[in-house]
């Protein structure tokens, strides 16, 4: 894996072939990205199928196309430099398409979203969503404002003995901030993979955009309509069911403007489901590649954009 920068902001890259760009959430930084999808590739940048007979693919196996994975830092997280003073969603959305236009000048990518970076990931498919070959949004940040959000009240619902053995006590009050289950495997995850990026961010510089988090056009609340115009591709919502962040149900109150997209609300888990249920995570981004290449929206020959030269 390799690390560059463009326009002011630091990403990863790993594999070559169709582009897949992924976007983490708020005081995050890329490790929680590379955490969550760099795992579901094989050493040949393809990704185990699922069997799916509506995917032509009942045989299962690996992907047709093997896939180049792009994991930014967003602005004022990990080694991402900051915006200017006053900066709110808006010019984060600016900083990120000038990225992506600069990264992948033409053609189409699929893209990734998780919580904010979802909440991004819908901002650039209102802007440039003919460019889009597929959506996967993980616990996306459906509604902006906190107080008007749908979410479920924290709590751990299973604990395994013993899962906090090593933990500071800062950690273990991390990790059960968001947490739904206590277990080694998923406190060792987000250990490295949230909790990491939390300590690199610029959390004083972030309060500012706490202010301005909301888009400037988007309306939606608990009584608004949500700014996403409809989404004819291939898309997957996975989402926990115990989600404290963000929340399930308000997920749903898109799914007329994503009439191609699999909603999978999982239980036992929260905000970190793709930890949490990780079993189930990798088998819905597997049927998620599987439509987008049976969609023909990813092609499955031919060559791709390289971006700039680094």
């Amino acid at each position: 894996m390799t690390t560059n920068k463009l326009r002011g902001i630091a990403y990863a890259e790993a594999g070559s072939g169709f582009p897949l760009l992924a976007i983490h959430g708020f005081t995050l930084d890329r490790r929680m990205s590379i955490g969550a999808f760099e795992p579901l590739f094989d050493g040949e940048d393809r990704v185990p199928l699922i069997p799916q007979a509506g995917s032509f693919r009942p045989e299962a196996g690996a992907s047709a196309r093997r896939y180049r994975r792009l994991y930014p830092d967003l602005p004022f997280m990990g080694d991402s430099e900051d915006l200017g003073p006053g900066a709110g969603s808006d010019e984060m959305l600016a900083a990120l398409r000038g990225f992506v236009e600069e990264l992948l000048p033409e053609g189409p990518f699929l893209l990734a979203g998780e919580s904010y970076g979802g909440y991004l990931a819908r901002g650039l498919a209102r802007e440039i969503g003919e460019r889009i070959a597929g959506l996967f949004l993980l616990c996306p940040c459906v509604v902006a404002r906190l107080d008007e959000r749908d979410a479920e009240p924290p709590g751990m619902l299973r604990e395994e003995r013993g899962w906090e053995a090593g933990a500071s006590a800062g950690e273990a009050a991390g990790y059960r901030e968001c947490a739904v289950v206590g277990s080694r495997y998923a406190f060792a995850r987000t250990r490295d993979e949230i909790l990491s990026g939390v300590a690199a961010a610029r959390l004083g510089e972030l309060e500012g955009l706490k202010e301005r988090y909301p888009f400037s056009f988007d309306g939606m609340g608990r009584e608004g309509e949500p700014f996403d115009p409809r989404f004819d591709r291939p898309s997957c919502f996975f989402l926990g069911r115990q989600d404290s962040s963000v929340g399930w149900r308000d997920a749903l109150r898109l799914a007329d403007r994503y009439p191609r997209a699999s909603f999978h609300v999982l239980d036992a888990a929260g905000h970190n489901a793709q930890i949490e249920q990780a079993g189930a995570f990798a088998a819905a981004f597997g049927a998620w590649i599987g439509d987008c290449e049976a969609e023909g929206a990813v092609p499955t020959s031919g060559t791709c954009s390289p971006g700039p030269a680094r």
